[in-house]
Order: C-alpha cells, then structure tokens, then sequence
C-alpha cells in the first residue's frame, strides 16, 4: 500500500493551465534539447533501473527498490519525449507536463496504461494517469527524504509498484 503523505496536486486543470505550465518548464529551463535518436540511451538507462530496482526488492532492500523504480518509469517516459519532441525534461512534472501538451500521452494511451490498481473502477483520464504517476514520484520522494519511514513498507506494496511500473514501460516502449 502506498504511504501516505500530504500531496499537492501539480496537475494543470485546463487547457490554459497546461500551456502556462509547459511554458514555465520552459522558462525554467526544464527542458533540453538532444538528438531524437538518442532515445535509446533514456530506455536502455530505464531497463537497467529496473533491473536494479527487482533485485534490490528481493535482496530485501526495499528503499532503493522504490527509487530505482520510480526513475526507471521517468527515464521511460523521457525516452518517448526524446523521440517524439527531440528534448527531455530534467523535472519529473514537466516530463508530464510535456507529453501531455505534445499529444503523446492521449486519451487513447491512456485507456490502455496499467497505473490504477485493477480494484479500483473510475474513469481513467490523462489526469488520472498524471495523477498516478505523480504518486509514484511521492512515493519516491518519501523513500528519499523520509529516511525511517521507509522501514515501514512491504515488499509487497514495492513489489506491486514494480509490477505497474514494468507493464506500463512495456506499453510506452510500444510507441517508441
């Protein structure tokens, strides 16, 4: 199960919202531009954290398990920036924020990620999926800046994030 933590929604509500916030990314110097076919380097870096993160989870290492999935699933998702835009974002909001804006993350891609628990029946939007993936940033976040806390945590509940996580970079490698 997931920890919880106070969140704050950075999701941007509107059309308006969205342009404002890809343009602050912009304006903060959030994104890079690289070679498109550079691609390759983001999801070779996501395997490889991937890889990492399950053998930490069954070397009982579940702190670093968590992180390393996390990062393996934004590398995923700046390796479709990098090939549809030519540019890949240093911030973990604005890599959403970016595929978004692009069209690359649609309604369509959406209907078929594998974010929510397959228990939980709601309409699946680009907000919600925003929405899960910012959770597995916080959950991240609370593994990195809540030192403790961590030893809470199950194996199970990191081993069903690596599970969404895995199928999900299997579906976003399919667009590449």
């Amino acid at each position: 199960m997931f920890t919880k933590m106070k969140k704050q929604s950075r999701v941007p509500s509107s059309e308006t919202a969205l342009q404002r916030a890809f343009e602050n990314c912009e304006k903060q110097g959030r994104f890079k531009a690289v070679e498109s076919t550079s691609f390759s380097d983001y999801l070779l870096r996501a395997q490889k954290d991937l890889s990492s993160a399950e053998r930490d989870l069954q070397g009982g290492d579940y702190h670093w398990a968590r992180i390393k999935g996390y990062q393996a699933l934004f590398h995923a998702l700046n390796a479709l920036l990098v090939k549809k835009k030519g540019f890949f974002s240093k911030d973990h909001g604005c890599v959403l924020v970016a595929l978004i804006k692009n069209e690359i993350i649609t309604e369509e891609l959406v209907s078929q990620l594998h974010l929510l628990m397959s228990s939980v029946l709601k309409q699946v939007t680009v907000q919600t999926i925003y929405d899960d993936i910012d959770e597995f940033r916080i959950q991240r976040n609370f593994a990195l800046y809540k030192p403790k806390a961590w030893e809470e945590v199950k194996k199970e509940d990191v081993a069903r994030e690596l599970e969404k996580i895995q199928k999900n970079i299997a579906i976003l490698v399919v667009l590449l």
